[in-house]
């Protein structure tokens, strides 16, 4: 059976009149930093929200005081599937959710199941998500056009500017991890929805259920591509205008002078290099005139120069929102990137694993960064990468373009995305902008059937003349023979 508890002791929302209730499904990390700001805000605005979180979660914890409602909690299980049936399999929880009389489900579709229980609380789903594997999700479940010509797939490492064999590539990238993702994820997933419902299911097409998709990307770090009226791209929600720092850094921040300072950081997921790796980048940062700020939880490197600063954390945004910040280098996820994009700073990027490497792809293509590879990385060629943003002007000059985009649309991302979810709560979803398209086959989207009956019917014009002019031409052999 699963601990339930309501751990979360709120404050009172500032209005609560016209509130409404959102049920929020389990996410962490940095996926979580991002919904944070957005229901936090929803509370602001008199709704009452309660988030389901496993005990074991990294950012959601039972034992810190919330502004949220309460929350169920259930524990973590080695598998998702696990996971999901702690939820759905006990009475005892479910019970209580369709208690909770929700308006409406909010969700990172990164842990399966929120459509799953939005359809059994008969309630309006709405999804926060950077993206899929080669946007599998996004193009077979949400029906967002992808055309493979000018689309790059997610974490493909390709740019929208593709030759030949660029395109070909995106073709069976795209190909292959559909292949995969229906034999290793849909299989098993069309298999536990049909048990809980106790029909046949498929989870993808549940998925497409979802009544807005809120993307947690933008036109200043993506690539222009086609959307659908319930696609909003909300990227850069959790950015916000920089804080002074604390008085010692702050003082070592100004003692850079003209110089200015560089900002380090290799994410929260890495917590020290190999001595080898951190006394090679310490000993580059001894070589540059600027400050450094370097977050670091390992060995103090013995070729630390006394420019820089190690710190167990730092301030990222308010540090990058600092006049004096000439550079961030950074190990490539999306929240730093955006940030970096949100206060102009140009970047040098060590992307590791997962949307790193693809994310890095996309800012050295709009000119606002440089990647180096971590393993093959020296001190030189870290002196010189990062003396390239600071002293080459067009990395900065197209970091502020970005900014710019950034900033300029007709409303926050936070409350655009605050904004479409209210809209699905007070039209009780959003199925008027649902497009026809997830009611048809493969074949008939791509018209498959409708080039068919075309080629079917070109083929048996195409014969029937033949057979015509064969046909007069026989007839006129034969009577010339007679005439002869």
């Amino acid at each position: 059976g699963s601990d339930l508890s309501c751990f979360y002791k709120s404050a009172a929302p500032s209005c609560c009149s016209n509130g409404g209730k959102i049920l929020v499904w389990y996410t962490d990390g940095s996926h979580w930093i991002n919904m944070k700001p957005v229901l936090e805000t929803m509370v602001d605005r008199g709704h009452r929200v309660t988030v389901l979180a496993p005990n074991t979660s990294m950012f959601v914890k039972s034992s810190e005081p919330s502004r949220f409602q309460s929350s169920f909690t259930f524990p973590c299980m080695s598998y998702f599937l696990q996971f999901l049936d702690s939820l759905v399999k006990s009475e005892t929880l479910m019970k209580k959710l369709k208690e909770g009389n929700y308006n409406l489900l909010f969700a990172d579709p990164i842990y399966p199941g929120s459509d799953l229980v939005a359809d059994i609380l008969g309630i309006p789903l709405v999804y926060s998500l950077r993206f899929s594997l080669a946007n599998n999700w996004e193009r077979l479940c949400g029906q967002l056009p992808a055309p493979p010509s000018f689309v790059p797939g997610a974490m493909s490492k390709l740019t929208d500017k593709m030759d030949f064999s660029g395109r070909l590539w995106n073709v069976l990238f795209y190909a292959l991890q559909d292949v995969i993702m229906q034999n290793f994820v849909w299989r098993e997933l069309d298999k536990y929805y049909s048990e809980v419902k106790g029909t046949s299911v498929s989870a993808c097409k549940m998925m497409g259920n979802a009544d807005f998709w809120l993307m947690r990307t933008y036109w200043d770090f993506d690539f222009p591509r086609p959307f659908l009226p319930n696609f909003k791209f909300v990227g850069g929600i959790h950015c916000r205008p920089a804080k002074a720092l604390p008085k010692e850094m702050e003082t070592f921040v100004q003692s850079s002078g003209d110089a200015g300072i560089v900002v380090f950081s290799l994410g929260s997921m890495v917590k020290n290099l190999t001595t080898e790796k951190a006394n090679t980048i310490a000993s580059a940062f001894a070589q540059i005139p600027q400050k450094v700020l370097w977050s670091y939880r390992g060995e103090k490197p013995k070729s630390l120069g006394s420019n820089t600063r190690i710190y167990d954390w730092i301030p990222q945004n308010d540090l990058l929102g600092h006049p004096k910040t000439k550079a961030f280098i950074t190990h490539g996820g999306t929240n730093g990137i955006y940030e970096a994009i949100y206060h102009g700073v140009p970047m040098v990027g060590f992307p590791m694993f997962g949307d790193q490497p693809d994310n890095m792809v996309h800012m050295e293509a709009k000119g606002a960064a440089v990647t180096l590879k971590l393993n093959k990385m020296t001190a030189e060629s870290l002196t010189d990468a990062v003396n390239t943003v600071i002293n080459d002007v067009s990395y900065k000059e197209n970091m502020m373009r970005l900014s710019r985009i950034h900033h300029d649309r007709p409303m926050s991302p936070q409350d655009e995305a605050v904004f479409w979810i209210e809209f699905t709560m007070r039209n009780k979803g959003a199925k008027h902008l649902r497009v026809q398209a997830h009611q048809l086959t493969w074949y008939q989207y791509h018209s498959l059937d409708v080039l068919t009956f075309i080629l079917t019917a070109v083929l048996l014009l195409i014969f029937m003349i033949i057979k015509t002019c064969s046909f007069c031409f026989q007839r006129c052999c034969r009577r010339m023979r007679k005439a002869e």
